[in-house]
C-alpha cells in the first residue's frame, strides 16, 4: 500500500517527503553559508582586528598570535551566544519570523539603494564611536578574550538582520546536531577574517601588502552592501514562501 501511495504521489508531481527535506537542507545552507561570507567581508567589522594587532605589533610582536586567536574566539563566543539567544527567542514568539521577514526584506532594500546612491540616512554606529577606545585595552590574551566577545554585541547593529533571519531558519527545522553544526559553520565564517588576519600579522613578513589588502576591502564596502541587501531581500523573500 505505501509503494502503491508513493508511486501514485510521483505520477501526481509531489515532491517525496525525503526530497523536501534535502532540497529544504541544501537552501538553508546555502542561505547560512552566504549570509556567514557577507557577514565576513564586512570592513566594519574586518578592520576591528586590524587595528588591534597593528596596536600590539608596534608594543611587542611575540602577542600578537595569542592576542588575535584569543580576541577571535571571544568574538565567536560572543556571536555564538546572540544566534542561541535569538534562537530561542523565535521558539517562544513564533510570529516573530514574520517581522523578520519584514525587517530583512527593509534592510536589504536600504542596503540596496544606499549602494546605489539613491538614499543615504546619518546613523550614529556605536560600533565607530566606540570600538577604537575599547580595543586599546586588549593588551592580553584574556583581556582580549573578553573584548572580542564584547566587540560581537557592539557590532550588532550592523551584522543584526543577518543574524535574526539564520536564527529563524534554524529554530525548530531540524535535528539538535545539524542545527548547531550549521549554527557554527555560520559563526566561524563570520569570525574567520580575524583568524587570518591574526596569522597574517604573525607569519607575514612585509606589513604593506597587507595594509595594500586592506584598502582594497575597503574600497570594495559600497558593493559589498549592494550583495548584502540582494542576498537579504532573496532569502527573506524564499523564507516567507516556503517555510511560512
Amino acid at each position: 500500500m505505501d509503494i502503491t501511495n508513493a508511486v501514485l504521489a510521483t505520477a501526481a508531481g509531489e515532491i517525496p517527503l525525503g526530497a523536501h527535506n534535502i532540497v529544504e537542507f541544501t537552501g538553508v545552507t546555502f542561505s547560512v553559508v552566504a549570509l556567514g561570507i557577507l557577514n565576513a567581508l564586512r570592513p566594519s567589522i574586518f578592520l576591528m582586528i586590524v587595528f588591534l594587532l597593528s596596536m600590539i605589533a608596534l608594543t611587542d610582536e611575540r602577542k600578537v598570535l595569542r592576542v588575535g586567536f584569543a580576541f577571535t574566539i571571544g568574538a565567536f563566543m560572543g556571536y555564538s551566544f546572540i544566534a542561541v539567544a535569538l534562537m530561542n527567542l523565535h521558539s517562544k514568539v513564533p510570529f516573530l519570523r514574520y517581522f523578520v521577514v519584514a525587517f530583512g526584506v527593509t534592510v536589504g532594500i536600504y542596503k540596496i539603494l544606499s549602494a546605489l546612491g539613491y538614499v543615504k540616512l546619518p546613523l550614529s554606529s556605536p560600533l565607530r564611536e566606540k570600538s577604537n577606545m575599547i580595543l586599546e585595552k586588549a593588551t592580553s590574551p584574556p583581556a582580549a578574550f573578553v573584548i572580542g566577545a564584547v566587540m560581537a554585541f557592539l557590532s550588532l547593529s550592523c551584522v543584526l538582520p543577518s543574524y535574526l533571519l539564520v536564527s529563524s531558519l534554524l529554530s525548530g527545522q531540524f535535528a539538535p546536531t545539524t542545527t548547531a553544526a550549521l549554527l557554527i559553520a555560520f559563526v566561524g565564517i563570520s569570525v574567520l577574517p580575524f583568524a587570518l588576519v591574526t596569522l597574517g600579522f604573525h607569519y607575514g613578513a612585509k606589513y604593506a601588502r597587507l595594509g595594500s589588502a586592506i584598502d582594497r576591502l575597503s574600497s570594495m564596502s559600497g558593493r559589498g552592501d549592494l550583495v548584502m541587501g540582494v542576498v537579504l531581500v532573496l532569502v527573506s523573500v524564499l523564507y516567507f514562501i516556503f517555510f511560512l
